[in-house]
């Protein structure tokens, strides 16, 4: 017999006789997906509303006609599943990742986009935390529509609204994870120019249902290059950003247009309706966007 057959021969009796390595991400996962529910949203008892952070990262402005924006943007979120914690003491390990599609994910959409949805040119991984904490970072072009500034047609105002599909406030809570869009990694576009952005949370009441519906909202503020008329952009913007406003809600149908801000939490409350939805709607389920 040959060293080498001696060899693997050896390495086959350690093996029979002390089973395989540990794999600590395996045990990891053996533990917390042993039966781990996908569909179930992770409310507990003492905390039944889960909280999302949601952020806007813009990287490209793939195209813009001056009433149409299509930009490419990742979207990162972070969401606590306690069902995914694991202990330091016995795992020496305090991340590992996932396809979300093993996993409970926030339904959050863009509502007010021209297309039927967003598109996801990668699915990426989620970060899992020792601590149950989760980070999703999704790569999105998104399609949203625009409206030009009352006193400069060479500027215009793009908002993004989003929010979950099907929940209401009490079982998903949608909180911004910055006041405006980062843009870190943004590569300059050579027609539009970025010049800046705000960001707010609102609550939408409707009709059929007493839970309240919170989204979040983005405004990016591009001006077309080679201007040469004088803008000063921090004077005009709260007027022209409150026309847009006016203009956004009137496309779904709400009867009235009064939000009252509440300080201590920065949280527009909008104290409007909005007809259409049965009153026999499951209120968990249906959001009526």
């Amino acid at each position: 017999m040959g060293f080498f057959t001696k060899l693997m021969f050896g390495i086959y009796l350690f093996f029979v006789v002390h089973g395989r390595p540990d794999m600590i991400e395996e045990e990891i996962l053996d533990e917390i997906l042993y039966n781990y529910n996908k569909l179930a949203r992770p409310g507990t008892i003492e905390h039944p509303t889960v909280k999302v952070e949601h952020g806007v990262n813009l990287i490209k402005i793939e195209e813009c006609d001056g009433k149409t924006l299509k930009a490419m943007t990742w979207l990162p979120i972070a969401w606590t599943d306690p069902r995914l914690a694991w202990s330091l003491d016995f795992y020496d390990l305090d991340a590992l990742t996932l396809p979300s599609d093993l996993l409970w994910t926030p339904d959050i959409v863009l509502y007010n986009s021209p297309s039927s949805h967003a598109g996801n040119a990668y699915n990426p991984r989620v970060y899992i935390f020792n601590s149950g904490s989760l980070s999703w970072y999704p790569p999105t072009t998104i399609t949203t529509n625009c409206e030009g500034s009352e006193i400069d047609n060479t500027v215009i105002f793009c908002l993004m609204r989003f929010g979950s599909w099907s929940y209401h406030g009490r079982a998903l809570d949608i909180v911004l994870s910055s006041d405006f869009v980062d843009t870190e990694d943004y590569i300059e576009h050579p027609e539009w120019e970025y010049v800046n952005s705000t960001a707010y949370k609102a609550v939408q009441m409707y009709a059929c249902c007493p839970e309240a519906y919170p989204y979040v909202m983005y405004n990016i503020t591009l001006r077309r290059r080679d201007n040469s008329q004088s803008y000063n952009v921090e004077t005009n913007l709260p007027h022209s950003i409150n026309g847009v406003i006016e203009s956004e809600e009137s496309k779904y149908n709400v009867n009235s247009d009064t939000a009252v801000l509440d300080k201590d939490s920065n949280t527009y409350q909008t104290n409007n309706t909005i007809s259409g939805k049965g009153s026999d709607t499951d209120n968990t389920d249906s959001g009526g966007k």
